[in-house]
C-alpha cells in the first residue's frame, strides 16, 4: 500500500509539475507564449520547468523533421473523418472511446498531443516513460486515461499553433478571447485561419500514417462551430452531435475547468469569472451549432441523447452506424461489447445545482433546452 500511495504521489507529481501538456514543445515556441500571456508568480516554478525541459527534446524534433516531415505531408486522408461534436461534458469522450474500439477505425492517441513534432521518433524512447507516470483514469470524470488511448486532437495545436482555444487552459483569464477567435474564429485574419488549417491537416495526417491510414473517429467540442470550415476540408465528413442535459453539464463543466487550472494553468482565475464564461461558451457554441448544422449533407449527420447512450450503449451506436451508412458494424461489435464490459464499475460524478443557477441556466440556455426537451432538475437544499 506505503509502494501504491508513492507511485500515485509520483504521477500526480509528475502530471502536475515536469509533464505539463507543453513540456515537450520547442522552447522557442514556448518563450513567444509566455512573454505574450502574464504568467503568475505562484506558477513561475512550473514555467521555468518547461524552460529547463523543452530544449532537451529539440534532437527527437530534429530527427522527427528529417525522417518523417516528408512522409506525413505526402499522406492522402482518403476517407473523410467522422466528427464527435457537441459540448464539452456531454459525453463526447464516452462515445468516442466506444467508436475506436473499432479495428477499421484509427484516431489521435494521448501521445500525439503530448510530442506532436517528435511522435515517431520518440515513441520507442518516451512512451514507455509516459505510460509508468500517466494516471490511469482522467482527474475529471474517471474515464480511462493512458498515451495510446484516444485523445482529442484539439489537444495537439497548443502545442504546434496559437490558434487554439485550448490555450485557455493554460491562461485562463484570456480564455474568452481565445474563445471568440479560435472558437467562432471572430476576427481571425485570413492568414491565421490559412495558419489553422493547414496545422489541422497535419495533425490528421500524422494520426492517419500511425493508424494504418485508416479512417480517423475524431473527437473535439470546438469543431461543434467550425462546421462550415470543416466541411470544406471535407464536404462528404460524418457528423455525430451529441447533447446531454444542460444543467447537468453546466456543473460538470465547471467541475472541469476548476480541477484542470488546478494542474495546467499559469494563471489564477476566479470561480464567477469560470461560471460566467461557462454560461457564454455554451449559449455561443450552440447558437453556432443549430445556425449551421444544416449545411452538413443528408445522412452525415446523427444525433445522440447522452442519456440514451449511458441506458443502451450497444442499441445506440449501432443506430449511429446504420444512420451514417458506416460500415464494419458486425466486426466491431465484440470489440465494443469487451470495452463496456471493462466499464461496468465506472462511477460518474454527480452533482446538484443551487437556485440561482437552475434560474441563470434557463435564461441563458432555454433555446437549447426547449430544442432538447430536457426537465428541470432537483434544487440543492439551502445552506
Amino acid at each position: 500500500m506505503a509502494i501504491a500511495a508513492r507511485l500515485d504521489m509520483k504521477k500526480e507529481f509528475s502530471i502536475s509539475k515536469i509533464l505539463h501538456p507543453l513540456t515537450l514543445n520547442s522552447f522557442s515556441y514556448w518563450r513567444r507564449l509566455s512573454r505574450t500571456y502574464p504568467i503568475d508568480e505562484k506558477y513561475q516554478f512550473k514555467a521555468n520547468l518547461i524552460s529547463f525541459l523543452s530544449p532537451l527534446s529539440a534532437p527527437l524534433r530534429f530527427l522527427e523533421h528529417i525522417l518523417y516531415e516528408q512522409r506525413v505531408s505526402k499522406v492522402e486522408i482518403a476517407e473523410p473523418p467522422i466528427f464527435i461534436i457537441g459540448h464539452w461534458r456531454t459525453g463526447t469522450t464516452h462515445l468516442h472511446n466506444i467508436l475506436c474500439q473499432d479495428p477499421n477505425l484509427g484516431y489521435v492517441t494521448l501521445f500525439q498531443t503530448l510530442a506532436p513534432s517528435s511522435y515517431f521518433v520518440s515513441r520507442r524512447i518516451l512512451l514507455p516513460i509516459l505510460n509508468l507516470l500517466i494516471p490511469e483514469k482522467r482527474h475529471m470524470d474517471n474515464l480511462p486515461l493512458g498515451v495510446d488511448l484516444p485523445q482529442e486532437e484539439e489537444m495537439v495545436l497548443p502545442n504546434l499553433c496559437n490558434h487554439s482555444f485550448y490555450l485557455g487552459l493554460y491562461f485562463p483569464r484570456q480564455m474568452r478571447q481565445f474563445f471568440r477567435k479560435y472558437v467562432l474564429f471572430n476576427g481571425i485574419s485570413e492568414t491565421n485561419l490559412d495558419d489553422w488549417r493547414k496545422t489541422y491537416l497535419k495533425v490528421l495526417r500524422v494520426a492517419t500514417l500511425h493508424a494504418g491510414r485508416k479512417r480517423l473517429v475524431l473527437k473535439n467540442p470546438t469543431i461543434t462551430a467550425h462546421l462550415r470550415h470543416i466541411l470544406e476540408l471535407f464536404p462528404d465528413a460524418k457528423f455525430i452531435h451529441i447533447c446531454r442535459n444542460p444543467y447537468e453539464v453546466f456543473k460538470s463543466t465547471t467541475h472541469f475547468y476548476r480541477s484542470t487550472f488546478d494542474i495546467v494553468s499559469f494563471q489564477d482565475i476566479d470561480d464567477q469569472e469560470i461560471r460566467e464564461n461557462v454560461l457564454l461558451f455554451f449559449r455561443e457554441l450552440m447558437t453556432r451549432y443549430f445556425e449551421e448544422k444544416d449545411l452538413i449533407p443528408p445522412g452525415n449527420l446523427c444525433e445522440v441523447r447522452f442519456e440514451n447512450l449511458e441506458a443502451n450503449p450497444l442499441e445506440e451506436t449501432a443506430r449511429v452506424y446504420r444512420e451514417l451508412g458506416l460500415p464494419g458494424w458486425d466486426k466491431a461489435l465484440p470489440h465494443i461489447k469487451r470495452y463496456l464490459e471493462s466499464q461496468n464499475n465506472y462511477e460518474k460524478n454527480t452533482f446538484t445545482l443551487a437556485q440561482e443557477d437552475i434560474d441563470q441556466i434557463e435564461r441563458e440556455w432555454k433555446f437549447a433546452i426547449d430544442a432538447w426537451g430536457y426537465e428541470r432538475p432537483p434544487v440543492e437544499p439551502a445552506g
